[in-house]
This record gives structure tokens, sequence and C-alpha cells, in this order.
């Protein structure tokens, strides 16, 4: 990014009282942390909830940072840009870029498998673009900042980018979908996550396919076949191919498991055998919906399945770790949700040994949030889970519906000292729950 500063302030419609002779300044790096090491040329205020980014103006500067924006009239002075707001003007400032650049944009959402789906298909593609031709999401960057911030990275070097799209409430995909300008659109599934924040799934579909029906630019629409909600993604949507995903033979890329570990992918025109890394079918379903992505890019198959078996299991999504104790962990601690917390108990099912499932609240699920934990116990008790270990106040109501070998605490070292008594080498533990819940604790504790 090389932008001058007098740029800057027309893009963001902001107002500046520094001296004329900075306007040529030229603006290559972008921060929203006042305490940033690197030397980044502007400071973006942020009002969050807790901060107020403003308050740290000043401080950026003294930190050796040139210039900042600023929303707050108090904090507007030399070398400051005094903008509406500072959200907006980073939004301003990653939509100029995206338009500037132009590169090939791959949008991805969904409840369930968006991180999943995107590393394989950032492994996929990167195994096809030349070096540093590509720009995707880091970490859950994946919200109306990071997602911003993601775009400011862009350079001309940069041919692609894929996003992640993450929301919590309605409209805010098509937010970030009118920055990101998607060529193709990417829906991995529809879930219940956050349907806290929504009154049913019907809800969450409709918010989800915000990101068909805002992105102007787009021109392939990748949809899960199998799934509930797939005729509703796919109705009305007439201004964009469409390519399906899923184990239905009548999805444009679909699969055959051949075993645990291998997989036989089939497009339309050809098959390719892949070895994979990844627990569970629900990952299996992301990486077809990666292929999916590649077909639409005529990337080779022989890459494909290159990329599909460099991928390692994403830390805290279903992550295999063995303890000291001799003991095998399977870390699915970074979030939790009904449908998430069913595929990682299958998975847990599936594997021989003396499973133990440690379990944590299931998180925004508002007034159905007693239903929810109650149908979890019912799955449960249908698995073949040997010990269940729970820790929280909703998932208490979980443990009611099991009548053997089930335990709940209040917290989580006493539930630790319930483990070391049943603890064995032969012993397959799940640990799983909410992110407020941390249960990464236990994983710690463990290991």
């Amino acid at each position: 990014m090389n932008i001058t500063l007098k740029k800057i302030i027309e893009i963001t419609n902001g107002s500046f009282l520094g001296s004329t002779k900075y306007l040529e300044n030229i603006i290559s790096s972008i921060t929203i942390d006042s305490r940033s090491q690197k030397k980044s040329d502007l400071y973006i205020s942020i009002v969050g909830k807790k901060l107020d980014g403003n308050k740290f103006s000043k401080e950026a500067l003294n930190n050796g940072i040139k210039f900042a924006i600023v929303s707050d009239p108090e904090f507007h002075f030399d070398k400051t840009i005094l903008v509406e707001s500072g959200k907006k003007a980073l939004s301003n400032i990653a939509s100029y870029l995206r338009n500037l650049i132009n590169p090939k944009v791959i949008a991805i959402t969904g409840s369930n498998g968006k991180t999943s789906t995107k590393e394989v298909l950032v492994s996929i593609m990167n195994n096809y673009l030349s070096q540093n031709q590509l720009l995707f999401t880091e970490g859950n960057f994946n919200n109306n900042i990071g997602l911003p911030l993601t775009l400011i990275k862009l350079e001309n070097k940069h041919s692609h980018a894929v996003l992640e799209l993450g929301m919590n409430h309605s409209g805010e995909i098509a937010e970030l979908t009118k920055i990101a300008k998607p060529h193709i659109a990417l829906i991995t599934n529809i879930g219940e996550a956050h349907i806290q924040n929504f009154k049913s799934k019907d809800h969450i579909a409709e918010a989800k396919k915000e990101l068909i029906n805002y992105s102007d630019h787009l021109e392939i629409s990748i949809l899960p076949k199998d799934d509930y909600y797939y005729k509703f993604l796919a109705k009305d949507n007439k201004n964009s191919k469409q390519i399906t995903f899923g184990f239905s033979k009548e999805a444009t890329i679909n699969c055959k498991i051949l075993d645990n570990s291998t997989i036989l992918i089939f497009t339309p025109e050809e098959s390719f055998e892949v070895k994979i890394n990844l627990l569970g079918k629900h990952n299996i379903k992301n990486i077809l919906a990666a292929c999916a992505c590649s077909y639409a890019l005529d990337i080779p198959t022989k890459i494909m399945k290159k990329g599909i078996e460099a991928i390692k299991p994403y830390p805290g999504r279903l992550e295999i770790i063995n303890s000291k104790g001799g003991s095998t962990i399977i870390n699915d601690s970074y979030n939790a949700n009904p449908s998430s917390m069913k595929e990682a108990i299958d998975v847990l099912s599936s594997i021989k040994g003396k499973k133990i499932l440690i379990i944590g609240d299931m998180a925004e699920l508002g007034n159905d949030s007693n239903k929810y934990h109650q149908e979890l116990g019912d799955y449960i008790k249908k698995s073949s889970v040997d010990f269940t270990l729970a820790v929280g106040r909703h998932i208490k109501i979980t443990m009611q519906q099991l009548d053997k070998n089930a335990f709940w605490f209040d917290t989580k070292d006493k539930l630790l000292k319930k483990l070391s008594e049943i603890i064995d080498t032969k012993s397959i533990i799940l640990v799983k729950g909410s992110r407020h819940m941390e249960m990464e604790e236990i994983v710690s504790k463990i290991i």
C-alpha cells in the first residue's frame, strides 16, 4: 500500500489541520494499535464497547506513528485527520485499495467450517499461484474491523484474495460484502451459531445469503448441496454460475470415503484420491468446498491433491495431541455450537479406546439454549462415549439427560481431579466448549 496523505483525507472525507507540506507524504502502513512496535505511518482510532481509540492517538504519535485518524474533535490537532467514524474510515480505505488493486476475490461465510475451508483453499492456491500472489484472512480477522485490516495489506503483487466473513447479527454480511466485492461467494452451511441474535435458523440463512444478494461483482456462487437450506440459497440466484459440493452424487464436487484417512473426490471431468489429515465428515465437506472453489478457478486436480495433503489440523479445531501420560487428546476447544458439538462427538465415537468427553457450555443460543443443551444430552446418550465430564451453568441441563458415567462440576479444577481418577494410556479425550468457557485451560493441564 502506497497512498498519499492527501488521498487518505479524500477517501475518508476527513478534515486536516496540519501543514500542507505533509499532504504528499506516503502512507504505506496502517495500525489500530497505538502501542504497535512496528513504525506505522497511520493510526486509526477505533471506538469500541470498552475502549475509545481516540484517547490513545497522542500516544500513537509519541510512539513514532506519523499521523492519526480521530473521530473526536477533542483530539483533533496537527498531524490528525478528523472523520465521522474511525471504523468507517478504515472501511473506506480498504474499499479503495480493493478497487485499485482489483484482485480476484473469494469470500467465504457459513455457520461452521469457514476457517477450515479457508485454510484448505489457501493451501491449494499457494501451490498454484506464484509466491506472494495470494492475500488471505489470518486468524479470526473476519468482522467489520478484521476484514478491512486484511484488505489494507493489498499490494500490486496480489492477484487473488481469500476472505473469511463472519457475523453475529443480520446485515453484517451485507456490510462486509460491500467492502470485499467478491467474484466468488462460498457458503459452507447453515447452522445454529449466534442463533441468540436471530429468531430462527431461517433468519440465519437469510443473513448468510447476503453474501450472494449484495455481491455486485459476483461471477460464481458455491453452495452446500446436502444442506437443508440449499434450495433457499440457490433460489433467485440468476446472476452467477452455481457450483455445488457435498456427499450427494448430484453435487458438482462430491466424494467417496475409502477409509478413515482417504477419500476419492469427483469433479465433472475426473476423480482423484486424496490422503486427509483432518478428522470428521464435516471436515471432508470443508475439503470439498475448497475443491469446488478451486474447480471454479480452473486449478488442476493434482494441485488440489497436493494442497489438501499438506493441511494439518488448525490449533483448537479437532487438533490431535499426544499427552506425556500416554493418552490422546482431541483439542476442539476453540468454540462450540449444537452442530459442531455433534460433529466432534461423532469423531470421538469413531476412534478406538476409552472415550472421555469433556464439555462446557454452548453460548449465544438465546431462548432455545435449554432445548439445544437437552438435545446434546440425548445425542451423547446414543453415542459410544464412555465418560462425560462437564463444567458450566448451561451444560448442567445436558448432564441431566445422562444416566451413567456422567459428572458435572462447578469448577475446572474439580473436573480435572475426577479426570485424573479415570484417565489411562488408552484414553481418547475430547475437549470442547464455547469460546467464553476457555476450555483450552483444561487442555493445557492434561497434555
